[in-house]
């Protein structure tokens, strides 16, 4: 079984230890919508939720939206359970200590409940278009207007999250996940999401603040916020 771990840990069976036991194969990728979309295909999505449980928990949802079919296996400490709400697009929960058997088991009952359509195969799409832009995963570009936006790896990874999950508002804690290193306060993500706005220039209303929540991309953005601009196809 291929299994895909979207973790900032160096290796992907650090997160589960049990699958150093079994003979899975499996690959580790950065905790963000956009490398899960990068880094091709797989039979079962791991989320390590073992530091921020909850801004996992809205990774595993969105990633279970671009998924198309594929298992999202979410992963934390017992400590981190309390509190976090079922559902989420999350096929199976598992915690980081479990034994080879038990992996083993949800690995393979999420496998079973959210198996391919027959002739559909696994491919999930890599190009995802919302009104002006189109991010394209594999080739690490966001595109206004079929002109390649300038954006650092941490801008791209926060207007990619937004896009791919265009409509819904994403949380300060949930994007806060995709600046790791800037510190940890939210402010960290707004200063991104200024610099954001003023590449985008006649665009930059874009990207809408909710108050008391965050950002979000609506669905339907227009395709300019020029006085008389057309609205884009989504």
């Amino acid at each position: 079984m291929e299994v895909l771990v979207l973790t900032t840990a160096p290796a992907g069976r650090s997160v589960l230890p049990a699958l150093d036991l079994l003979d899975h194969r499996v690959r580790a990728t950065a905790p963000s919508v956009t490398a899960f979309l990068a880094a091709g295909r797989c039979d079962v999505v791991v989320v390590d939720g073992r530091r921020q449980p909850h801004a996992a928990l809205e990774l595993a949802a969105l990633v279970a939206t671009a998924a198309r079919g594929t298992p999202v296996v979410f992963v934390a400490d017992e400590a981190g359970l309390t509190g976090l709400p079922r559902g989420h697009g999350v096929a199976q929960l598992v915690l980081a200590d479990a034994g080879p058997a038990e992996v083993d088991a949800r690995l393979r009952l999420a496998r079973r409940g959210f198996g391919p359509r027959p002739g559909t195969g696994r491919e999930h799409s890599e190009v995802v278009r919302v009104g002006p832009f189109e991010l394209d995963a594999h080739a690490y570009t966001i595109r206004l207007q079929q002109r390649p936006l300038p954006l650092t790896h941490r801008e791209f990874e926060l207007l990619g999250a937004l896009l791919a999950d265009a409509g819904r508002p994403l949380s300060r804690e949930r994007l806060l996940g995709l600046v790791d290193g800037d510190g940890t306060s939210p402010r960290a993500v707004d200063c991104h999401i200024r610099a954001i706005r003023a590449k985008l220039g006649a665009h930059r209303g874009s990207i809408r603040t909710v108050r008391g929540l965050g950002y979000v991309v609506p669905a339907g953005c227009p395709a300019s916020d020029a006085p008389g601009g057309s609205r884009g196809r989504t």
